[in-house]
């Protein structure tokens, strides 16, 4: 009956992680991308503004 008990939570345990892994890469990757995207907008909007403002 322990041994039993002992692999259901290691099996849970185990779940429990790879979900977890598999948000963090999630979250992660989805802040980086906008980030990213974030940075290329920003430096376009500041090189159309600053080659606007010269004469």
């Amino acid at each position: 009956m322990d041994d039993t008990l002992d692999r259901w939570i290691q099996r849970v345990t185990l779940a429990a992680l790879l979900a977890l892994t598999a948000t963090l890469l999630t979250v992660g990757m989805s802040l980086y991308a906008s980030d990213s995207k974030a940075g290329t907008s920003t430096a376009s909007t500041t090189t159309a503004t600053s080659s606007a403002t010269q004469p």
